[in-house]
C-alpha cells in the first residue's frame, strides 16, 4: 500500500454487518488495491477500532485510536472515527444486507499527524451529511473530503494551533481535581495503565488531555506510540524484517518528528539573546515584578543573607512571585530542555482506545507498559495486565501494588501546587492575560503550570540534594530515575535546563492550610478515607431520618395537645334559638320547681368550678 503524499492517508467507511460483524465497506484510496472490503494484514482489526465496543448504545460518538504504520516500524498512524446510528426508515436506498431496525456506520480518517480534534470537527459534519443523504452508495462526498483535507493540510509545514481542539484541560482539572497531578506523575513511571469508561469519546479525550499536559507530547512525542515488535507473530501488528527496520529508523526520525518541529517559535529566545540578565528577560515591563522574580528564583539554593524569607503557607505565597517565576520558565524553549520526553518508545504504548481483539498484545513480553483506553468490561477483569486502573466516570484510581502507592504519594508541596491549579480553574476570576502563559485558569495557563512543574522537577532531579527531591517524593524520584524516558532525557542535550533554579516551586514551611489539604486529599483518595466518608454519609442520613421521625412525633404530640387544650378553654358559641326554647320550657315549669332542685343546681355549679380549677392545674 503506497501512502499518500499528504497527511491524510485514507477516508474509510466501516459498517456493522449482522452476520460478519464490523467490516470495511469503502475506502478511498483503497486499503488493499483490488479488494475494497479488505484490510491489510497488519490492520486486520481496524474495523473494531472504528466501531468500538458498546457503540450500539449511542446514536453518535467519536473515537481516537492509534495504528502502527505499514511501511515504517517507527511511525504511528492516527485514526479519527465518527460513527452514527439511525433508523432504517430514514434511508432512501435500503440494501438487502440491512435487516435490523437501525443502521450503524462510521466514517474514519487515517492521518500521519495527530490532529485529533482538528479533524474531528470537520468529520462530524461530513458524517452528518453522509447519513442525511440516505444513500450510502453515494461516496463522492468522501472522495471530496479526502482531497479537501489534504489540500488544507499539505500547505502547512507545521501542526496548526488548533491541535488541542476537544482536549479541554479545564474540564479535566474540574473532573479529577488534585488527582490530575497523581496521573501526571504516574505516567512518568511507565506502568501498565488502563482507563475505563463508556461512551468512548470522553475516554479518549481524557487520555489525550493528560498527554497534552506534557510539553510537546501531542505535537511530536507520539511517533512510536503504537510501535512494538512482538515476540511472536500477531495478526494485529505488521511485521518487518531487520533490514527494513534499520533502513527506516533514521528516515522516520526525520520525516515524522521534524515535520512538526519547524513550528516552534524562537521569538522569546531572540529577545533573550540581547540581554545579559536571563532571569529578568522574559517577564513584563514592571521593574518591581522583575526584582521579585529574580529573588524568588534564587530562594532554593542562593545565599540566605540576600534572599527573601519563605512564606509560611501556600495561601501566603506571593502571587506576583509565582506569576513571574512561572512566566520566566514558560519562555524557555522546551526543546532546548530535552523535551518532549521520549516516553512512548521501546515498547511503551499509548492507545487512546483498544478493542478486545488486541487484548493479547498487552501480554506480550516486548510490551514494557502502556496507557490504553477500554470500553469493554473484560479489560477490567484482566488484573494480571493492569498496574493501575482508572475509572474515568467516577474518577477512581486503583493501584494494587503497595510500593507503587508509596511512589504516587503526593507531598505537601505537590498538594499546594495541585490546590493552586484547582482553585484558579474552579473559582470565577477576572480575565487576566499573562504573556506566554495565556488566560489565567484557561487551558493554555493550565498546561503552562504543568510545564513549569515538570521542568522544575527535571532540574531538581539533577541535584544530589535529597532534601529537594523529598519535595517531589523521594520514592517517586528514585523510581523515575530508573525509567527509560528519564535515562534518555538525562543523556540528551539540554542546555537551557540549567537556567531553571532547582527545587519545588511551592516549597515552604508547614501551615494549618497544609494540614487541611492533606486531610482532604486523604479522605478523598485512600480506601480508609472513602470508608470513613461513606460511614459519615450513612450516619448523617440516619441522623437526619431519625431527627425527622422524632421531630414529627413531637410535632404531632404537640398538635394533639394544643387541639385538646383549645377545646377545653375556648368559649363555645351561644345558640340563641336553644336559649329561647330553654327559657320557654323553664317558664312553663317554674311553678313546679322545688327546693331539692335548687340544691342540685348549686351542687352542679360547684362541680363546674372544680373542673375549671383542674384544667388550670394541668396547664
Amino acid at each position: 500500500m503506497a501512502e499518500s503524499s499528504g497527511p491524510i492517508l485514507h477516508v474509510i467507511v466501516v459498517g456493522f454487518h449482522h452476520k460478519k460483524g464490523c467490516q470495511v465497506e469503502y475506502s478511498f484510496p483503497p486499503l488493499v488495491p483490488g479488494a475494497p472490503n479488505e484490510c491489510p494484514l497488519g490492520w486486520k482489526y481496524l474495523p473494531t477500532l472504528a466501531l468500538p465496543d458498546g457503540s450500539h448504545n449511542y446514536d453518535e460518538d467519536t473515537v481516537y485510536f492509534h495504528l502502527p504504520s505499514l511501511n515504517d516500524p517507527k511511525r504511528t498512524i492516527y485514526g479519527i472515527s465518527c460513527f452514527r446510528q439511525i433508523p432504517v426508515e430514514k434511508l432512501k436506498n435500503r440494501t438487502s444486507d440491512i435487516t435490523r431496525g437501525t443502521v450503524q456506520k462510521s466514517v474514519c480518517v487515517l492521518s500521519t499527524l495527530p490532529l485529533y480534534g482538528h479533524i474531528q470537527v470537520k468529520m462530524a459534519l461530513i458524517t452528518h451529511a453522509y447519513f442525511e443523504e440516505g444513500d450510502f452508495s453515494k461516496v463522492s462526498l468522501l472522495e471530496d473530503t479526502y482531497h479537501h483535507l489534504n489540500s488544507c493540510m499539505s500547505g502547512e509545514s507545521q501542526i496548526p494551533p488548533q491541535i488541542f481542539v476537544g482536549l479541554s484541560a479545564r474540564d479535566f482539572i474540574l473532573q479529577f481535581r488534585h488527582k490530575v497531578l497523581l496521573l501526571f506523575k504516574l505516567l512518568l513511571l511507565e506502568k501498565r495503565i488502563v482507563f475505563y469508561q463508556s461512551p468512548v469519546q470522553p475516554l479518549c479525550a481524557t487520555i489525550l488531555t493528560l498527554l497534552s499536559l506534557f510539553p510537546d507530547m501531542i505535537e511530536h512525542g507520539l511517533q512510536q506510540a503504537a510501535c512494538v515488535r512482538p515476540s511472536r507473530p500477531m495478526s494485529p501488528i505488521p511485521t518487518f524484517d531487520e533490514e527494513e527496520i534499520s533502513n527506516n529508523v533514521d528516515d522516520s526520525n526525520l520525516s515524522s518528528t521534524h515535520i512538526v518541529k519547524d513550528n516552534i517559535s524562537n521569538t522569546s529566545h531572540e529577545q533573550c539573546n540581547d540581554n545579559s540578565n536571563r532571569n529578568s528577560l522574559c517577564i513584563n515591563d514592571n521593574k518591581t515584578m522583575e526584582v521579585h522574580s529574580v529573588n524568588a528564583i534564587t530562594l532554593s539554593t542562593g545565599d540566605t543573607d540576600n534572599s527573601l524569607p519563605r512564606d509560611t503557607s501556600s495561601d501566603a505565597l506571593s502571587d506576583a512571585r509565582l506569576t513571574n517565576n512561572i512566566t520566566q520558565i514558560a519562555h524557555i524553549n522546551p526543546e532546548l530542555c530535552g523535551l518532549p520526553l521520549e516516553l512512548f518508545t521501546k515498547g511503551y504504548l499509548c492507545l487512546p482506545y483498544l478493542s478486545l481483539p488486541y487484548l493479547d498484545l498487552l501480554g506480550d513480553v516486548n510490551v514494557r507498559g502502556y496507557i490504553v483506553g477500554a470500553t469493554n468490561v473484560l479489560f477490567k477483569q484482566k488484573k494480571q495486565l493492569i498496574d493501575v486502573l482508572v475509572e474515568v466516570e467516577n474518577t477512581r484510581i486503583e493501584a494494587t501494588d503497595p510500593e507503587l502507592r508509596r511512589q504516587l504519594h503526593l507531598t505537601t508541596e505537590d498538594l499546594r501546587f495541585a490546590d493552586y491549579v484547582v482553585r484558579h480553574v474552579a473559582e470565577p476570576r477576572k480575565d487576566i492575560f499573562l504573556d506566554g502563559v495565556g488566560w489565567e485558569g484557561g487551558d493554555e495557563w493550565i498546561r503552562t503550570q504543568f510545564r513549569v512543574y515538570l521542568l522544575s522537577m527535571l532540574r531538581t532531579s539533577m541535584q544530589q540534594d535529597t532534601r529537594q527531591s523529598d519535595h517531589y517524593n523521594a520514592a517517586f524520584m528514585s523510581a523515575w530515575r530508573t525509567t527509560n524516558n528519564y535515562k534518555t532525557w538525562y543523556s540528551a542535550s539540554k542546555s537551557e535546563i540549567h537556567n531553571i533554579e532547582p527545587g519545588h516551586p511551592f516549597a515552604g514551611q508547614l501551615s494549618v492550610q497544609d494540614m487541611k489539604l492533606r486531610l482532604s486529599h486523604t479522605m478523598q483518595n485512600t480506601e480508609s478515607g472513602r470508608k470513613l466518608n461513606q460511614a459519615m454519609a450513612t450516619t448523617g442520613r440516619a441522623v437526619a431520618t431519625t431527627g425527622k421521625a422524632v421531630g414529627g412525633a413531637l410535632s404531632q404530640a404537640k398538635g394533639a395537645f394544643s387541639n385538646w387544650w383549645t377545646t377545653l378553654t375556648t368559649v363555645q358559641p351561644v345558640d340563641e334559638a336553644k336559649i329561647d326554647n330553654q327559657t320557654t320550657n323553664n317558664h312553663h315549669t317554674v311553678s313546679s320547681v322545688t327546693d331539692k332542685e335548687s340544691v342540685e343546681d348549686e351542687e352542679m355549679n360547684i362541680s363546674t368550678t372544680n373542673n375549671a380549677e383542674f384544667t388550670v392545674d394541668l396547664d
